[in-house]
């Protein structure tokens, strides 16, 4: 979710072609794993010219949040949305500032509903970090690498599903040749699900299409 700039904790004089620092800086909350480490992974996949710009990943929690933050609202696919409910904001670069993207993690595993116990698996771990962590990095490509005259959400949901596709093939090498004789199987489980996601809004259209298209 695109936000305009408000205060970013991101050094100023963070050169441009590092890969962004990441701050930990929740309130009153302590995630039930670390996240940094799974947060960095992501990050060293991104290749760097995507990144320059971006000076901070800062993981917080929606919950400890000042009120006057709490109340306030931002635009999704022109809709105000509360920033309360949001999972993650991306901040361009302002004032000498360099980009940066807060990740609410409180309102990130929330999102996951019922099933915290499915926490403790790696790989839905990294589906729920990934999923908001490559999408605001889709924004900051939008904004400063590849702009595009369309919906900027779809835009960014587009850049979440290759680089989702390029961790998964740099991290799960191994699985997915193992798994390589099931993947038309997998292919068609996982076409199914995400059609019963679309249905229910829970992803968009141009995330659906990415995923799915034929090269």
């Amino acid at each position: 979710m695109a936000k305009e700039p408000r205060f970013a904790t991101a050094d100023p004089l963070c050169e441009a072609a590092k890969r962004p620092k990441i701050v930990s800086q929740y309130r009153d909350y302590a995630p039930p794993f670390e996240v940094e480490p799974i947060v960095a992974r992501m990050l060293e996949s991104v290749p760097s010219k995507y990144m320059l710009g971006l000076g901070e990943i800062v993981l917080t929690n929606a919950s400890g949040l000042p009120r006057r933050l709490r109340r306030s609202v931002t635009k999704s696919r022109k809709r105000k949305a509360s920033i309360a409910k949001a999972r993650g904001l991306y901040y361009a670069a302002w004032q000498g500032r360099p980009a940066w993207i807060e990740l609410f993690v409180d309102n990130i595993l929330n999102w996951w509903g019922e099933r915290r116990w499915s926490l403790k698996l790696t790989f839905i771990r990294e589906i729920l970090i990934g999923d908001v962590l490559f999408h605001e990095i889709g924004h900051h490509i939008h904004a400063t690498v590849r702009p595009e005259f369309r919906e900027r959400e779809d835009v960014a949901d587009v850049w979440k599903v290759r680089l989702k596709k390029q961790y998964n093939r740099n991290r799960h090498r191994l699985l997915r040749s193992l798994l390589s004789p099931f993947r038309p199987l997998m292919r068609w489980i996982g076409k199914s699900l995400e059609k019963r996601q679309l249905a229910r809004g829970r992803v968009s259209r141009a995330e659906y299409n990415e995923s799915w298209k034929e090269h």
